[in-house]
């Protein structure tokens, strides 16, 4: 649970984060619309927060995309673990012979 926690407050601030950067944009886009500084450094200075912002989201995102595979392949896990308590021994046997069937279907082209 303190896990799931942490994810949620990370995944948040990082919406947070892009929030933000935006708010930059638009602000830069409404100094340029005043019209009282040069256009070529107000665009600059959007490219800089732009760049900043992938930046940073791909290195954030690189990490929460680890912990979710980590997270993916342990649940995972626990699924199968459930599944196998429950599962039906003839299942096994079903599968092997839809299996059998198939080979020999495509032996058979």
């Amino acid at each position: 649970m303190k896990t799931t926690a942490l994810k949620l407050r990370a995944y948040e601030t990082v919406y947070r984060l892009n929030r933000a950067f935006e708010l930059v944009r638009l602000n830069l886009d409404r100094l340029e619309a005043l019209g009282l500084f040069r256009r070529n450094y107000l665009k600059s200075f959007r490219n800089m927060a732009e760049e900043l912002r992938a930046e940073t989201n791909h290195e954030l995102t690189e990490k929460l995309n680890e912990r979710e595979e980590r997270d993916w392949a342990h649940f995972g896990q626990l699924c199968n673990q459930w599944e196998k308590k429950f599962r039906d021994p003839n299942d096994v046997l079903i599968e092997a012979e839809r299996l059998r069937k198939q080979a020999r279907q495509r032996q058979t082209k």
